[in-house]
């Protein structure tokens, strides 16, 4: 059954009203210095001083993939699929990954984990069963999760895989019309001691229970 258009037209009104949010949870992800006023200021097209020049701009390419995913969901052009995501992965990870817009072509190493990523080969037959699995359940809330995780854990580009996720889950989320969801700054900590321990043993529970946690903290009363 087809979403409730109304729903989805809330769902992008909450997107676009915490912009500054998501982009700010998105940037403390990423263990860079802005604080929530001074990306509030950023989006209002003032300059905010006291930076690196690189990290304004690493700033902007997390404002430019939430804005973009937006604009996908609100033209009903988001589609899960390899060609959104790397879209997508070119936008947030502009000028610090080896190479954007494109699936990895070598090895990669996840710093503070022993946990060895996926051949690259493997790649394209580890999305394709991602998006069968992805289409064989109903919950959209568990779909995003299962996106989430999945690129994350087999780092389909040499950078920006776990921003790359959250943006799919999100696009799977807005177009359901679930609400925007990000990882709080103030949990970041236990985000990543849990990815790690998600890493190491491939178990999916204890993560997709930490967002179930954080979504319902941030939205109390909403029933998806």
């Amino acid at each position: 059954m087809p979403t409730d258009r109304t729903k989805i037209e809330k769902a992008l009104f909450i997107a676009k009203k915490n912009l500054a949010g998501l982009v700010y949870d998105f940037q403390t992800l990423e263990g860079m210095p802005f604080t929530l006023p001074e990306v509030q200021t950023y989006l209002q097209g003032i300059t905010v001083g006291g930076h690196k020049i690189e990290d304004e701009d690493k700033l902007k390419q997390q404002a430019l993939a939430w804005k973009q995913l937006i604009v996908l969901v609100e033209t009903n052009s988001f589609v899960f699929s390899k060609a959104t995501a790397c879209a997508l992965q070119a936008i947030v990870a502009k000028d610090e990954a080896l190479e954007i817009g494109r699936f990895r072509q070598g090895q990669v190493w996840i710093k503070g984990a022993d946990y060895l990523p996926p051949d690259h080969e493997t790649l394209d037959a580890r999305f394709q069963a991602l998006c069968e699995r992805i289409s064989a359940l109903e919950d959209p809330f568990e779909q995003g999760g299962v996106a989430a995780l999945d690129m994350a854990r087999n780092q389909y580009f040499y950078d920006g895989n776990k921003r790359t996720g959250f943006l799919m889950m999100n696009g799977l989320f807005l177009t359901n019309g679930l609400l925007p969801f990000s990882v709080p700054s103030k949990h970041v900590l236990d985000y990543n001691i849990m990815v790690l321990e998600y890493y190491a043993t491939g178990n999916e529970r204890p993560m997709r229970r930490f967002f179930e946690e954080q979504y319902a903290a941030q939205y109390p009363g909403f029933h998806r």
